[in-house]
Formats: structure tokens, sequence, C-alpha cells
């Protein structure tokens, strides 16, 4: 009798494991992707929702969800959850999970991006050449690269103005509000809030003491897009976004003189690119494959339409130890910027 009840259990037992099969965590049939909402979700989705079927078809018998946080923090909770499996993180982002939370995530892929022609002069050039007649954010069409800056820009009024009104020196941010990304952002607030302690300046949430050298961090929830938006209807006296964000079709189509409108006062320190970031639970033959996948989307023309929602050009493999840097940046940010 205990013999018949123990090859009973055996035969109950494999049924049920056979039945959630689909819902293994290291194997799962539907693979959750999500995005951080650098750009507005709808314009995210307008241009992603083929990565679905394109995914599929390089990994056959998986499905692939895609979706859009809410925020920046919402992609790690996700994650953190069980509840996306891949995820779009930034290096900001990957650092700080992967120092205060580890095994949440672990990075198989960093983003390139076509260089933009003034990030192949010296660094200390750059600022310059984004100020030159006829610059308009022009890529370079042979050369990619795997870092990018945080660039301060205001209107060439507020450039130009005289006195107090005046921003051409991080300096002159004192006393005044910026458009930022969430707290987590890597060139929306954390590495400009690395560029303004240089300078002894801090952001801060509510009105800001230009005698304490106060700057107020405005983040209207909106992406890269809704900050120049901000900053051109002027409610915000400066805004911080990635280089370079202002060439955007969007936002071009209501100021088309956007590029002389503007102007670029300081950059950040060079930022690490986004990565493609896996729950660590996944096979590593899963892992792979997603790798390979993504690799192979981006040389193709419709995928890299796709992906250019994030101006990714193509994706290399990448390990940890990559972004030993930007975990450096974390912790000064932790330790000394709150």
């Amino acid at each position: 009798m205990k013999k018949l009840l123990s090859v009973l259990f055996l035969f109950l037992a494999s049924i049920a494991l056979v039945a959630c099969g689909g819902n293994d965590a290291s194997d799962p049939d539907v693979i959750k992707v999500q995005f951080v909402p650098s750009n507005t979700a709808s314009e995210i989705m307008l241009k992603t929702y083929v990565l679905e079927r394109l995914l599929e078809d390089e990994i056959p018998g998986k499905t692939f969800e895609i979706s859009v946080g809410t925020d920046y923090n919402a992609v790690v909770e996700a994650m953190a959850a069980g509840q996306v499996h891949v995820g779009f993180l930034t290096a900001q982002q990957y650092a700080y999970v992967t120092t205060e939370r580890p095994g949440t995530a672990e990075v198989i892929l960093t983003s390139v991006r076509a260089a933009l022609e003034v990030q192949l002069l010296p660094f200390d050039q750059q600022v310059a050449a984004m100020n030159a007649a006829g610059y308009t954010g022009q890529k370079s069409t042979t050369e990619t690269v795997t870092s990018y800056a945080s660039i301060l820009v205001v209107k060439t009024t507020t450039y130009n103005a005289v006195g107090d009104a005046q921003i051409n020196t991080v300096e002159d941010l004192a006393g005044k509000t910026v458009c930022t990304q969430s707290t987590t952002s890597g060139a929306g607030y954390v590495y400009p809030s690395v560029l303004l302690d240089t300078f002894d300046l801090k952001f801060v949430t509510g009105d800001p003491v230009a005698a304490n050298g106060e700057v107020k961090a405005l983040n209207l929830g909106s992406g890269y897009p809704g900050a120049v938006t901000a900053l051109m209807e002027g409610d915000c006296d400066a805004a911080f976004l990635f280089q370079d964000a202002r060439d955007n079709a969007t936002l071009l189509e209501t100021y088309p003189n956007l590029f002389t409108e503007t102007r670029v006062v300081a950059l950040s320190p060079a930022i690490y690119n986004d990565t493609i970031s896996v729950v660590p639970a996944l096979k590593d033959s899963l892992k792979e494959a997603i790798q390979n996948a993504f690799i192979h989307i981006a040389t193709t023309e419709e995928g890299l339409a796709a992906i250019s929602v994030y101006s990714h050009t193509g994706y290399k493999v990448a390990v940890d130890s990559d972004y030993d840097g930007e975990r450096t940046v974390y912790m000064f940010k932790k330790e000394n910027l709150g």
C-alpha cells in the first residue's frame, strides 16, 4: 500500500511539474520586457511594438510582452518582484540595483549609439562645437560610441542676458530652477548632481537659496522632450538633457529653430551607455539567446527603427565589471549628495 501511494504521489507531482512548466522562473514561456520612460510611453511603444514579433522570430517558442515602466524605479521594482524578465536599465539604475539590491539584475548587453560628430572631438571642445553655427546634432555615419554626456542647456536669450538673469556658467545656476528627470536618471539627475557638486552647488526640491548654492530640481515626469518644452515655455531656467536630446522630430516640429534658440553651457563627465539586463534566475542558454536576438535585430532595418527611440544603433555583449565606474559615481552621490 505504501509503495502504491508513493508511486501515486510521484505521478501527481510529475503532472504538477508539467502543468507549471510555463511558469518556470528560469525558462518562462512568456518573457516580459520593460523599457524606462526616457521619452513618452506612447512614443516608445509606437516604435517598439514590432520588437515583440522580431524577438519571437529570433527565439521560437517564446512569447514576448513589452511595456513601459511608469517611472525609472518601477522597472527595477518589477524585476525584483519577478514581474519583468528583461529591463532596459540606464547605467545608473544598474549601478544602484547591483549595489543596493544584488541579485536583482544582471547586465547582458551594452547599447551602442551612432556618435554625434561633436563626440569625436576632444571633450573640452564639444561645448563650443554644439554652440557653433550650423550645428543640429549631426551624427557620424561610421563611428559609434559606448558613452555620452549630460548637457546643461539654456535658452539663447538667457545665455546672452545681463545681470542675474544670465546663465552661461554652471555657477550661474545658484538660485535657479532646472528641469531634471527622476533621481535615478544618469543624464537627467545623477551626473548633473556630480557636476553641481564640483562647483559647490546642490539640488533641492523647495525654493532655492542662491547664497547656499541651491538649485531647484524640477521633474515634470514627461521625459526629456517634456524638459525641453518646459525650458522653451519658461517653466524652468535651464535643463539637463542627454547629448543631444534636442534632435527630436516632435520637438523640432514645434520649435524649428531649437538649436539656435538654445545654448549648451556645460557637459557632465562621460556616462556609460544603457544596459539590457535580465533577472539572474534565467537559464544561461536563454540569456545567450536574448543577447543574440537583440544583437541580430539591431542589424536589420526594421529592428534598428524599433530601437531608435533610445538612439541605440546596436548592442555588444557586456559584463558586470563594465559598470564599475558607474558604481563609483553612484556611491559618490549616495555619500555626498544625499
